[in-house]
């Protein structure tokens, strides 16, 4: 199925009918679905992080000690703050009761009883009344050979090119890029050619995760030096080619039930300033999914500090190659309100604009799940050898 953006053509203007003019590129024969997401702008007013109750763990030894933590919090009590004074970034907790605010362990959330619906919007927002297939007849979709038969994917896939909307498509399980040749991968032996001798920075939220995920599963001498819980750091090796790979939690805010750890640092901004870089040094940041809920500014904020700190590594290490993955698409579940995905289209927006013309590889996470008709957040392992796939297609290009 190919991957395509839907866009409304809003010129001329129809104010008399509820009829739309949707333009989009097929760029192979293919079923085509349409889905209508609410914008919520009704939502953006009445949601806060009121929503969420995040409590922080502070231990030291066998003590251990929870408080309250936000993002803001209004209060006179003394407060622990968690800045990165480079980039003005914060969050707060409560200051425990006898442990120092530097024992902070790790942090975990769950939904408040405050409400932002009313009963009949909660009602009207349940699973069975969402995602539903209208009954209609439509009229033929008329589709035109073009002049331009679009990008053709001829280029060797290189940092700092343009990503364009569609992506690329899939056909037998294998994605094919629209901008530039790639490899696909499916040997274990080419995979570990290209990663030998590299050191891989994976940092953001779970969806990045499944990368070291998928690869500890692919290639059998890259294996895990410890075993972790959900959210811990992540350090995976393979001593007889010289490759490392690890993941790290993005920073706060991270919305889970289970523990998100903060070993090893709060900000992927101040991580990327402590890094030498190199020509073996790759790094892949994807960030989006646990911000979803909140005002789009902070979205935005933490994108312009990790932008700067991309800038900075790269004027110190030029060798060093940067990769920006995008959100993915998720289920039509209870979470709706919060992880729409149209915050998700709105940040997506975002990251391309404030990553643009700086030298990084671009993975557009969201065409992989459109174009396999997935509203996984995880999606299963062939998007995300795909995904991958893309990824080392950078690093070694279609021969190496």
């Amino acid at each position: 199925m190919a991957a395509a953006k839907i866009t409304l053509n809003r010129k001329p203007p129809l104010p008399s009918s509820n009829k739309k003019i949707i333009l989009f590129l097929l760029l192979l024969p293919c079923v085509i679905l349409i889905s209508w997401l609410q914008p919520g702008k009704w939502f953006d007013r009445k949601f806060g992080t009121d929503k969420f109750i995040f409590t922080g763990t502070f231990r030291n030894g066998t003590l251990q000690e929870t408080s309250r933590c936000d993002i803001h919090l209004s209060t006179n009590e003394t407060l622990c703050e968690f800045k990165d004074e480079r980039n003005q970034e914060s969050f707060f907790c409560f200051k425990p009761k006898t442990l120092p605010c530097e024992t902070l362990h790790y942090t975990r959330s769950r939904n408040s009883k405050a409400a932002c619906l009313t009963d009949a919007e909660e009602q009207l927002l349940k699973r069975s009344k969402v995602g539903v297939t209208i009954q209609n007849k439509f009229q033929d979709i008329t589709v035109v050979t073009c002049k331009d038969r679009g990008p053709q994917a001829a280029e060797k896939c290189e940092l700092g090119m343009s990503s364009p909307t569609p992506s690329g498509f899939f056909h037998s399980d294998r994605w094919s890029s629209s901008y530039c040749r790639m490899r696909s991968f499916q040997n274990m032996s080419d995979m570990n050619q290209c990663l030998q001798g590299k050191q891989v920075y994976l940092r953001g939220d779970s969806t990045i995760r499944q990368w070291i995920e998928y690869s500890t599963y692919k290639l059998n001498d890259l294996k895990y030096t410890s075993k972790t819980e959900t959210h811990a750091p992540k350090l995976a090796i393979d001593k007889k080619r010289n490759i490392t790979m690890s993941w790290k939690m993005h920073g706060f805010p991270c919305i889970s039930s289970s523990p998100c750890f903060m070993d090893g640092g709060l900000y992927i901004a101040q991580e990327l300033d402590r890094l030498a870089g190199g020509e073996n040094t790759v790094i892949a940041i994807s960030v989006g999914q646990h911000l979803r809920p909140f005002p789009l500014k902070l979205y935005v904020t933490r994108l312009m500090n990790i932008k700067q700190a991309v800038t900075r590594l790269l004027q110190r290490s030029p060798l060093t190659r940067v990769f920006i993955k995008s959100e993915n698409t998720r289920e039509l579940n209870s979470e709706i309100i919060w992880a729409s995905d149209w915050h998700g289209h709105l940040q997506n927006l975002a990251l391309r604009e404030v990553f643009q013309g700086v030298k990084v590889g671009f993975i557009d996470a969201w065409d992989f799940n459109v174009a396999a008709n997935s509203f996984d957040l995880h999606p299963n392992r062939n998007i995300v050898h795909n995904q991958i796939a893309l990824f080392l297609s950078y690093l070694c290009g279609p021969s190496f």
